[in-house]
């Protein structure tokens, strides 16, 4: 009787003391993500996109079902500010790798932002800033390249909100840029309608 009495207090103080180790792995991670946070929102709130992105990876790489600190994140890819700008004087090894690092990492982005917005759509149809992110990943997918990609996003956020009179500006730079003169009169005209018609509300 006794040799039971012991291995279930045995049992009682072990189930006890890993109760107790996890609480404090839970309130551990609670408080580093509430610190993570903070300092993302002030950097954000100071325009200082770039120097966010280790703490927004930290903290996605913590909470992985965040889904607005994950377009926080494409949307600092997007405006980062440290990856360096090949120059003309430079070997051209370092001008390749240069240019490959700045693709990557708007391919990065717009990977993050098709991932998420798609997301973001399905689960919250009625975001009254989901217009605002279409319009973040069709620049994304301008700067990786994909024109014909971004075209469709800029005129889904227009669709989305129609404040957002800019997309049809870049889609007619965009056309522009492809040699369809005609399309991009188009968009030039829709783009001053527009412009016209938000000022008229105003």
């Amino acid at each position: 009787m006794t040799g039971k009495i012991t291995i279930y207090i045995y049992s009682f103080c072990l189930f006890a003391l890993c109760s107790f180790s996890m609480d404090g792995q839970v309130s551990k991670r609670k408080e580093e993500t509430s610190k993570l946070k903070k300092q993302i929102y002030a950097l954000h709130k100071e325009d200082s996109e770039t120097e966010s992105i280790p703490y927004l990876e930290k903290y996605i790489s913590v909470s992985k079902n965040e889904l607005y600190f994950k377009l926080l994140y494409a949307k600092s890819l997007l405006y980062r500010r440290d990856l360096k700008v090949p120059s003309v004087s430079e070997p051209i090894e370092d001008r390749i790798n240069k240019t490959k690092r700045i693709q990557e990492n708007y391919k990065l982005a717009a990977k993050t932002f098709q991932e998420n917005v798609l997301h973001l759509q399905k689960v919250r149809p009625r975001d009254s800033n989901l217009g605002r992110w279409y319009y973040l990943w069709a620049f994304s997918e301008w700067y990786s390249d994909n024109k014909e990609k971004a075209i469709k996003l800029f005129l889904k956020a227009v669709k989305l909100d129609y404040r957002l009179t800019e997309s049809y500006y870049n889609v007619a730079a965009l056309y522009e840029s492809l040699g369809q003169w005609k399309d991009a009169e188009l968009y030039w005209r829709k783009y001053e309608k527009a412009e016209k018609e938000l000022e008229e509300e105003d």
